[in-house]
């Protein structure tokens, strides 16, 4: 059965014959609901940087999935050098980081669900809009890295989500075909980057609606990975 992933219904995608031969995860939102802590962090770090002041505070709650690089820019409504991207996006990770290293809380089910799906015979790999020391932190958090064969950051891609550069790395770094990937995603932005790259995309309801995720391309999106829908892509591992 041929498809387009962004049109994919669950129950077409119960139906069709694809393998499974790889899950990617966005991180934030993901493997952990962070957002909480970037929020503080960015109501902390614009409070010591006067240079910030004028950013609109509104819209941090839309900044799922989207680099910093890009986001500051849009915050600002102006555009920003390198330099002063580079000073500001290292001051802020470096607060998230402090607020959230004894707070890290892996979703409920995740590394079960994750010794599933590698003995399963199913390649994990990473594809995250954050930074590396970001990553980092949370992959050496009850030694999660160890099931993660591939990873993309920030730094990895030259355009950021909704653009699929991110995924399709991922997938070419994995040696796998993009459209047998699942994705999971929690960001609009996300997941229109799963569906053009093709890849079918599963929604995580930790910072958006399911009508939004769904609206944007995710054929069926759930709580945790403690939902038994997941089962369903264990038996279609290649």
């Amino acid at each position: 059965m041929s498809f387009k992933a962004a049109s994919l219904s669950l129950k077409q995608f119960q139906a069709c014959e694809i393998s499974v031969d790889a899950c990617i995860f966005d991180m934030d939102g993901v493997l952990c609901d962070t957002m909480p802590f970037h929020l503080q962090a960015w109501e902390q770090y614009v409070e010591q940087t006067p240079e910030l002041a004028e950013i609109d505070r509104g819209r941090l709650t839309q900044m799922g999935g989207k680099r910093n690089s890009e986001l500051l820019p849009e915050l600002l409504g102006r555009a920003v050098s390198a330099s002063e991207l580079h000073q500001w996006a290292r001051g802020k990770e470096a607060v998230y980081r402090e607020l959230i290293r004894p707070h890290i809380q892996l979703l409920p089910g995740l590394i079960p669900f994750l010794e599933q799906v590698h003995s399963a015979g199913i390649k994990i790999g990473l594809g995250t809009s954050a930074c590396q020391e970001n990553a980092d932190l949370l992959m050496g958090h009850q030694s999660l890295g160890r099931f993660f064969a591939a990873q993309v950051v920030e730094t990895d891609v030259q355009q950021g989500k909704p653009d699929p550069q991110c995924y399709l790395l991922v997938a070419e770094r994995l040696g796998v075909t993009p459209q047998n990937c699942i994705v999971f995603e929690d960001a609009i932005a996300g997941v229109q980057s799963a569906c053009n790259a093709n890849m079918i995309c599963w929604g995580v309801l930790t910072t958006q609606p399911s009508e939004a995720l769904i609206e944007a391309g995710a054929v069926h999106c759930i709580e945790d990975f403690n939902d038994p829908s997941l089962q369903q892509l264990l038996v279609k591992a290649g």
